[in-house]
């Protein structure tokens, strides 16, 4: 049948797709492996759990008196139709060496073979619980029977969502792939879209877009998987008709998704792609920095600048530790106003963050031009500045506006907000030269995967956790010090003033932050000039 794959050679193709993903998986560091395996831990560990909350509710769910019923199938629906589309479009829709497979197979057959791996990287994490699910369902109304139905409906529901959302994600693809100017700023748009998604959960607001989606499902047929699973249940509130009806919608749809996916991945793979004209930069024009920081260091700056305008994807990683921020915005939100303890919460992170941009890998994003770059003529400490001088340009603004905006509209006496705005200056460029001297002790030169087609050097996890307790142990005194339930605690035990509190732990945390910033500037320096020496 024309559109249809021939199932010999997908399943081939799959295979194949799963062993090379293995292979890779293998070919990981020990970090990625632990992160791998940690999340399998934590899959399984829940799998008792939602088993058990499955037996509890059974009956009533069994009786329609609980709104379960139809939440879960609509929730497992939405969430495997939007995570596979994503995933389509950033890895599971593609295919390596596809012009070699392409002039082999038709691409149907090749459509086929992602389809199959895909399904299982997709619902490989979350299905198997599922099923497990069912053997509480069983257990909660007593009947056995039900293990029949539910592993039926849980297969049927999670496949038909994958195939919805299969061709979508590839529909996404094809029309990015047609746009010149996202391929010119794809790196930055993608950025954006991770910090909108991040900014969703920081405000709570998740809910509030995903809520009336999951709402239209629970309205619709996907409510009837319900009655698929609960069909083989003596004396359950489930519908034969609607039953048949969900097992019937689900071949069709799935047929459907089957021949939208491989008509629209024929024609992202065969039509032409739009391409940004390449524009040429000089990243070794003079400027005043020159003047300020010397040409030297001033080059480094301005390359490090580059980079990341070239490739914002790689910054990514100084966005992950966002999440500790959940509480302090949270409650703010709760709140109806700044609280006490955001300023210095987001001041030091603001701070943290600048220090992470471009300063955390310096002899590892220098890539396979390290040996260069160090034969240049430029020194240690011409590198340590330029890249001190590219976070601290941009961090610093940001760290200043945050102290003193947020430090007046909460409840922080003068003399604290004085305090943050000084830390706001401050300690970007420490924090930066700190992540300079422990980036050059951990530094990492491998390439890590991003998407299929996007590796990007980013710093070692070693860089990342060393900096990270070393700089919040030290700058964290100068922030947390400015607590109005921190200088009313040491204020009391001490016999002073809640104002001297703020002074003096802002002077205690920059002296401490300060001392850390000379060791590992002079690493830094030591690390890169060493390197020179070694040739």
């Amino acid at each position: 049948m024309p559109g249809v794959p021939n199932t010999h050679h997908a399943a081939r193709i799959a295979a194949t797709q799963l062993r090379i993903g293995w292979r890779k998986l293998r070919g990981k560091s020990v970090t990625h492996h632990f992160a791998v395996g940690l999340a399998v831990v934590a899959v399984t560990a829940m799998t008792p759990g939602i088993t058990w909350v499955v037996y509890a509710n059974a009956q009533s769910v069994v009786d329609g008196a609980s709104a379960i019923g139809t939440l879960v199938p609509a929730g497992i629906g939405v969430v495997t139709v939007v995570m596979t589309a994503y995933l389509t479009v950033l890895q599971i829709g593609d295919i390596d060496v596809r012009d070699g497979y392409l002039t082999t197979v038709p691409a149907r057959d090749v459509v086929g073979g992602l389809l199959a791996a895909g399904y299982v990287r997709v619902a490989g994490m979350f299905v198997p619980p599922l099923l497990v699910a069912s053997v509480g369902l069983a257990g909660g109304v007593g009947r056995p029977l039900a293990l029949l139905s539910a592993p039926i409906a849980v297969l049927a529901l999670t496949t038909t969502a994958y195939l919805v959302g299969f061709p979508i994600g590839m529909v996404i693809a094809y029309a990015l792939g047609q746009s010149a100017f996202v391929d010119r700023y794809k790196g930055a748009l993608g950025a954006g879209a991770f910090v909108a998604y991040l900014a969703l959960l920081l405000t709570d607001s998740l809910w509030t877009v995903a809520g009336p989606v999951i709402e239209a499902a629970r309205a619709s047929p996907v409510a009837w998987y319900t009655d698929l699973a609960l069909i083989t249940v003596p004396g359950a509130d489930a519908s034969a008709l609607r039953a048949g009806a969900a097992l019937a919608g689900s071949m069709g749809v799935a047929a459907l998704g089957v021949l939208a996916s491989v008509r629209v991945s024929e024609r992202r793979w065969y039509d032409d792609g739009a391409h940004a004209d390449i524009r040429t930069t000089d990243s070794a024009r003079g400027g005043r920095l020159d003047g300020v920081l010397g040409r030297p260091a001033a080059w480094v700056a301005r390359k490090s600048w580059l980079r990341a305008r070239r490739a914002p994807i790689k910054l990514l990683y100084v966005v992950y530790p966002a999440f500790v921020l959940f509480g302090p915005i949270q409650n703010s939100i709760a709140a109806g106003r700044v609280t006490a303890t955001l300023p210095a919460t987001l001041t030091l992170y603001a701070a943290w963050a600048t220090g992470a941009l471009f300063a955390l890998n310096p002899l590892g994003d220098e890539g396979a031009v390290l040996p260069i770059t160090a034969t240049s003529g430029v020194t240690g400490r011409e590198v340590v500045a330029g890249l001190v001088a590219a976070s601290a340009l941009v961090g610093t603004p940001v760290s200043i506006a945050l102290a003193v905006v947020l430090g007046v509209l909460s409840p922080l006496s003068p003399v604290a907000v004085a305090c943050l705005a000084v830390g706001g200056v401050v300690l970007p460029a420490l924090a930066a030269t700190v992540a300079a001297g422990v980036g050059a002790s951990f530094p990492k030169y491998e390439a890590t995967s991003m998407t299929r087609s996007r590796e990007v050097v980013v710093p070692s996890l070693w860089s990342f956790g060393v900096y990270t307790i070393v700089f919040l142990l030290s700058a964290g005194i100068a922030t947390g010090a400015q607590s109005p339930a921190v200088g009313s605690v040491l204020g009391g035990a001490l016999g002073v003033s809640t104002a001297v509190v703020h002074v003096a732990g802002l002077a205690v945390g920059l002296a401490v932050a300060g001392a850390c910033a000379v060791v590992a500037g002079r690493n830094a320096v030591r690390a890169f000039d060493g390197y020179t020496a070694d040739g």
